[in-house]
């Protein structure tokens, strides 16, 4: 398993689990519910690949849809 990225912004990381999700890389996210109670506090949603072996193609994709936006 491997961090992936974080953010403070839902819709980022929502942009980015539809990426992966239509890849078909599986993924985990954590603080997610921390980020969402503790308004003004340092804690952003993280999204981590499951597969290390999927990693590199996830970062790619993010790229792309960075690009695209």
């Amino acid at each position: 398993m491997k961090y992936l990225l974080s953010s403070p912004d839902p819709a980022r990381i929502g942009l980015a689990q539809s990426l992966l999700d239509a890849a078909g890389i599986e993924w985990e996210v954590r603080n997610e519910a921390v980020s969402q109670t503790e308004i003004g506090m340092p804690f952003a949603t993280e999204l981590w690949v499951l597969r290390d072996d999927d990693y590199q193609a996830a970062r790619d994709l993010l790229k792309f849809g960075a690009a695209l936006a």
